[in-house]
């Protein structure tokens, strides 16, 4: 968590309180920023493993070939694959490349500060639709 000590973070950390989870519903499902140390610590300990720069870890269905040919998917059994996408406004575009529906693509977007510039996010779309984000590492 040492990597996290932005005051941001540290303030959704307080607004998610005890459940270490920020839940934000939309008309086509949910965004949630999940929070929960031993998750970011899962996520960091894959950051780690990670031979070049990246800007996001992904949760994909593939680990090979081009990544809009693969979709976001429930980390069990899913291919992380690190990507280095700077700006906000590609990262968004690449989520929906991913098959995130435009709503939680723009929800990621509007509630991940430093996306794509400063800070490391991880992404994956559950079973049920909703895309949950965590932050890794500040840069």
């Amino acid at each position: 968590m040492d990597r996290l000590k932005d005051p941001r973070i540290q303030s959704l950390m307080t607004r998610a309180g005890s459940s270490g989870e920020l839940c934000m519903p939309l008309d086509e499902g949910q965004f949630r920023i999940d929070l929960k140390p031993d998750n970011i610590e899962l996520w960091q300990d894959t950051l780690d493993r990670q031979e070049s720069p990246c800007t996001l870890l992904l949760a994909c269905e593939r680990s090979d070939g081009p990544l809009h040919d693969t979709s976001l998917t429930w980390v069990v059994g899913s291919a992380i694959r690190a990507v280095e996408v700077i700006g906000q406004a590609n990262v968004e575009h690449l989520l929906q490349q991913l098959k995130v529906p435009q709503a939680l693509a723009a929800a990621a977007r509007e509630h991940c500060f430093g996306l794509g510039d400063g800070v490391i996010w991880a992404f994956y779309l559950e079973r049920h639709g909703w895309l949950t984000a965590s932050p890794v590492a500040c840069q």
